[in-house]
């Protein structure tokens, strides 16, 4: 990838992180994730550079939408559910993105009539429980340590 590619592809990340917050901004249900250390402008280019990492064509500009924001945060869940299964651990922000995503996938799964959309939420919401008992089974072995 040359300088101008890698500088574009940073400049649509940026956009992209913004699009992502002003979505968050406007949800107030989620809100209350972000009273903790992480902001919404962390997890926004959190998404943003998993994203872009993961499927750039979804680096899009325009306005977000519910559907739209959920299809970003599936694709962000599946690479930290794998992440989580080979041991290593979610930072905070990933954590909320994780968290994200189901609550779109229950927002979402009220509105749906797509076959596809109903088994990504399906799957959205399998994957969210198996990471939170898998985060439940390594607090209580670490419990168990000390």
């Amino acid at each position: 990838m040359s300088v101008i590619e890698a500088t574009r592809l940073q400049f649509k990340k940026s956009a992209f992180a913004e699009e992502i917050s002003k979505q968050l901004v406007n949800e107030r249900t989620n809100h209350d994730l972000f009273h903790v250390a992480t902001t919404i402008e962390t997890t926004s280019h959190i998404i943003a550079a998993i994203v872009g990492s993961e499927k750039p064509e979804q680096l899009v500009q325009t306005p977000m939408n519910d559907r739209a924001m959920f299809e970003v945060l599936f694709t962000c869940l599946r690479l930290l559910f794998v992440k989580q299964v080979q041991g290593n651990e979610l930072s905070q922000g990933e954590q909320l993105i994780v968290t994200l995503a189901n609550r779109y996938a229950i927002k979402l799964s009220t509105e749906t009539s797509s076959s596809q959309l109903g088994s990504d939420i399906v799957l959205v919401k399998k994957l969210y429980k198996q990471l939170q008992a898998l985060a439940l089974k390594e607090a209580r072995s670490q419990r168990s340590m000390c």
